[in-house]
């Protein structure tokens, strides 16, 4: 979770759902997060889920804002020294400017209260060489399906912590000034109003723009 506060139901119902889904994501989780480099933040850590994936050598800052949640992950990292947990919220992240090579998000950028916020925070705290790794549930391109998530918004924000089902959220990338490398569109498992997915990297624009990316 990025920015969502004290949902305590759902910090304890949201390891079964991940572990559920974990069979069909973690290959994907693993390829995505296989091109971590360096100092690592990774943005709502929840359970602490992505920490096996990470290759060695990075040193991952892992933030959490949910107290459930933050002791679940504190515990999960307690096997890899290179991994601390912190309890911060996405749109006020504790590190400096562009001090992170790499931000890793997965299944947060729903959740946030606001959105643009959070990818501010994510911009201002990467290098202009660094790159935003991310693996979200999104809006559908499906009109129809879109329109169901629209008019089921307010129920899923309910039920699953501010969870937002209808969010264009590589469009909101986009807007916070990254250039998307890849996008991969795909089917998560689980209720069909979460199910359109997306994974994918993206980097500075004006980084590339001006020759200082590599």
């Amino acid at each position: 979770m990025g920015g969502a506060r004290r949902h305590p139901i759902f910090a304890f119902v949201y390891p079964l759902t991940v572990r559920l889904g974990e069979r069909s994501v973690g290959p994907r989780r693993a390829r995505l997060l296989a091109t971590a480099q360096g100092t690592v933040v990774e943005i709502g850590a929840g359970t602490g889920v992505n920490f096996p994936y990470y290759p060695p050598g990075v040193v991952v800052a892992a933030t959490e804002v949910e107290p459930g949640l933050v002791r679940k992950a504190r515990r999960a990292a307690a096997r890899s020294p290179s991994i601390e947990v912190i309890a911060a919220s996405a749109d006020a992240l504790p590190f400096s400017d562009g001090a992170v090579d790499t931000v890793v998000s997965t299944a947060v950028l729903c959740t946030v209260p606001d959105l643009a916020a959070a990818l501010e925070e994510v911009h201002r705290v990467l290098k202009p060489s660094g790159r935003l790794l991310f693996l979200e549930h999104v809006r559908s391109d499906d009109p129809e399906l879109a329109h169901k998530q629209d008019r089921g918004e307010r129920r899923q924000m309910r039920l699953a912590a501010g969870c937002h089902p209808n969010r264009d959220t590589v469009a909101a990338i986009a807007a916070a000034g990254f250039e998307l490398e890849q996008v991969d569109r795909f089917d998560l498992p689980g209720p069909k109003l979460t199910r359109p997915g997306v994974s994918g990297s993206a980097r500075d624009r004006s980084a590339i723009t001006d020759g200082r990316a590599r």
